[in-house]
C-alpha cells in the first residue's frame, strides 16, 4: 500500500500509515519528547540529551532506552528515508520509561506480592547446580527481607517447598490493592545462553516475543485483565530490569512481552523476570551461589521502589534521569486515542523522570 500521511495533534505528531499501520518518524519523536541532538548513521538513529538516550536500527525490533534494552511490538521501519516506529511503540514503551510520572491513575505501592516460581512436585529448570524452584525461593526471600526494611508490606504466593497452582498464584495476587506482582524465575536452554531476561504482559494485537524458556504457552493476541495496567507493567518491568542489570552486570537479553498466565490476568502492575540460565555452564554456577541470589533479591527490590517513585514523582531516585528542562504543553499525548476530536486541556507538567539503567 501506498504511503498516507495525516497530520494530528495540532503541531505534535504526524502519523504515516506505511502497510496501514501507524507509524511516527524518530524526527518526531526527537522534537517531542526535546531531544537536542538527532543523528543518523548507517541506519542507526541516535537521540540525545544531557541525561536519556534513545537508540534504534531499521529492519530490527529492538531499542535501547537509557542503555535498556527493549523488544518492540512492531519492527521498526524505513520508508523513504525516514526512520519510524510504531505509535503503539511510542506509547506502550517509550511513553511510559521516558515519563513515568504522567502515567494515568498510578497509585502508591504500599505491599508486593512475590512468587517464586515453582514448587512442590514442579522442580522447573534444573542441572546439575540445584533446581530452580529452589533457587526463585531463597531469591523471594531475601527480596522480602529487603522490601520489609524499606517500609512494603509483603506477601508471598509460597514461602516453602509447596506446589501452588497458577489460578491460586493470580487469585492470591488480585486480593491487594495498591500492590505489585513480581514472579520470578530462571532459565533454561539447549545451548550455553546466558543472560537475564524481564518480561511484561504483551498488550492487545501485539504477538508474544518470548524466547525459548518453559513456561505457559503465550499463543494469541487477545486483550486479558491484565492489560489495563500497560503503561505501569512496562514501566515496572524496565526498572527492575535496569536495576538487575547495573546489580549483576548480566547480559542484557532484554525487556520483553508475553502472555504468561501469571501476567494475563493479574490486575495489578504485574512482572516476571528470568535472573538467568541454569544450564549455562557459568550462569548456573553463578546463580548456586547465595551472593549471586542475594543480588539479584537486592536488584528487584530496588526497582520496586525505584519504580514507585517514578510513577508517583515523590523523590528522585538514584536510577532514574530528571530532565532538566520543563516538557512545555501538548496537543495530545500519542497515547490518546488516534484522531479524536475533543479539544485538550492545556497543562504545564513539570519536569519528569525515566528509567536509566545503573546511572
Amino acid at each position: 500500500m501506498g504511503l498516507f500521511v495525516c497530520t494530528i495533534f495540532a503541531d505534535d505528531w504526524t502519523v504515516l500509515r506505511p502497510n496501514n499501520r501507524p507509524y511516527v518518524t524518530f524526527g518526531n519523536v526527537a522534537q517531542f519528547y526535546q531531544f537536542p541532538e538527532y543523528t543518523r548513521v548507517s541506519r542507526t538513529v541516535s537521540l540525545r540529551s544531557e541525561r536519556r538516550t534513545i537508540r534504534a536500527q531499521a529492519g530490527t525490533s529492538e531499542l535501547s532506552i537509557n542503555g535498556v534494552r527493549f523488544f518492540t511490538h512492531f519492527p521498526l521501519l524505513n520508508n523513504n528515508g525516514e526512520d519510524l516506529i510504531s505509535v503503539m511503540d511510542v506509547s506502550k514503551i517509550i511513553e511510559p520509561v521516558l515519563r513515568p510520572s504522567r502515567i494515568a491513575r498510578s497509585e502508591k505501592v504500599d505491599t508486593v506480592v512475590l512468587d517464586p516460581g515453582h514448587g512442590g512436585s514442579d522442580n522447573g529448570a534444573s542441572s546439575s547446580w540445584g533446581s530452580e524452584k529452589f533457587f526463585t525461593l531463597d531469591v523471594a526471600l531475601a527480596a522480602r527481607r529487603e522490601l520489609i526494611r524499606a517500609g512494603y508490606r509483603v506477601e508471598m504466593t509460597r514461602a516453602t517447598d509447596t506446589a501452588v497452582s497458577l489460578e491460586d498464584r493470580v487469585n492470591f495476587a488480585n486480593r491487594f490493592p495498591r500492590a505489585v506482582f513480581v514472579s520470578i524465575h530462571f532459565n533454561s536452554s539447549a545451548g550455553d545462553a546466558t543472560g537475564v531476561e524481564t518480561y511484561a504482559l504483551a498488550p492487545e494485537g501485539v504477538t508474544s516475543n518470548m524466547s525459548s524458556e518453559h513456561h505457559v504457552s503465550a499463543a494469541g493476541v487477545a486483550r486479558h485483565a491484565g492489560n489495563v495496567q500497560d503503561e505501569r507493567n512496562i514501566a515496572l518491568t524496565a526498572s527492575i530490569h535496569a536495576n538487575v542489570l547495573s546489580k549483576l552486570a548480566a547480559f542484557d537479553r532484554g525487556v520483553r512481552h508475553a502472555r504468561f498466565h501469571v501476567l494475563r490476568d493479574v490486575k495489578i502492575p504485574a512482572v516476571l523476570v528470568e535472573g538467568g540460565f541454569i544450564s549455562s555452564a557459568a550462569e548456573g554456577e553463578r546463580i548456586a551461589t547465595s551472593y549471586y541470589r542475594q543480588q539479584l533479591a537486592v536488584a528487584i527490590a530496588h526497582g520496586i521502589q525505584n519504580y514507585n517513585a517514578a510513577v508517583n514523582y515523590r523523590t528522585q531516585g538514584a536510577n532514574f534521569a530528571v530532565a532538566k528542562v520543563t516538557l512545555p504543553p501538548h496537543g495530545r499525548p500519542i497515547s490518546e486515542p488516534l484522531g479524536a476530536d475533543t479539544p485538550p486541556e492545556q497543562q504545564h507538567h513539570p519536569p519528569s523522570i525515566s528509567i536509566s539503567a545503573g546511572e
